[in-house]
């Protein structure tokens, strides 16, 4: 009788089972967030995604044990996504202005593009414009971020002569829960519109509340720039 040692896997079965796993989690999630897009986090049920990843619920659970580590692995993907694209453009921009601009036509356009992913948030009734969202760690930590993000565009903006003289977090939470309102009525009316003309109505009603009085015709012709 053999008393030899089990060998563990080569590094070739390893690489294999990894790709194996990293593409099972990439068609979970996909699935995923079209299930919660229709149903909500509370009505979705596991075996619904399994069925629309057209994998076993064994093959499932043997990568996530619960909804909520499927949950939280669509917010976690899609919100890491969302803040590397809008981080880059903002930091590419020229000025004040345009790292706003950046910052809210990005937010805009990586949700216009993915709407089971912003179906999934207005399900969820999550109230944007707070920092008690209720959500995911990693909701919490995006919104922090952005809000982080969006109020030292204010600062500078404000600092540069471009807009008006107030509560800089008071601005970034006014024109984040504006902008989520042009999201919020797009996908209500049946996404109508392109991604280019929400934006520019977006910015134009951000530089109708908030730019210094002088400064609203030159900010209105740059958007068109």
């Amino acid at each position: 009788m053999s008393t030899a040692t089990p060998q563990p896997p080569s590094d070739a079965k390893q690489r294999l089972l990894a790709a194996r796993r990293a593409l099972y989690r990439e068609t979970i999630i996909g699935a995923a967030e079209r299930v919660f897009a229709e149903h909500g986090y509370e009505a979705a049920k596991i075996a619904a995604i399994a069925k629309e990843a057209g994998l076993s619920l064994q093959t499932l659970y043997g990568v996530f044990p619960k909804k909520w580590d499927v949950y939280r692995a669509v917010q976690a993907d899609r919100l890491s996504a969302l803040m590397l694209e809008v981080g880059r453009a903002v930091m590419a921009a020229d000025d004040a202005f345009m790292r706003l601009r950046c910052g809210l036509e990005g937010y805009l356009r990586f949700h216009m593009a993915r709407p089971d992913f912003l179906r999934m948030q207005l399900r969820e009734r999550i109230p944007w414009g707070t920092t008690d969202l209720q959500g995911t760690p990693e909701q919490t930590q995006a919104w922090e971020m952005g809000l982080k993000m969006m109020t030292a565009a204010f600062v500078e903006g404000t600092a540069a002569g471009f807009f008006v003289e107030t509560d800089p977090e008071l601005a970034a939470r006014t024109a984040t829960a504006m902008s989520q309102v042009h999201l919020s009525m797009w996908i209500d009316r049946g996404m109508p519109q392109s991604p280019d003309v929400v934006a520019h109505e977006a910015m134009a009603q951000i530089v109708r509340t908030f730019a210094r009085t002088d400064r609203v015709e030159e900010l209105t012709a740059r958007l068109v720039a």
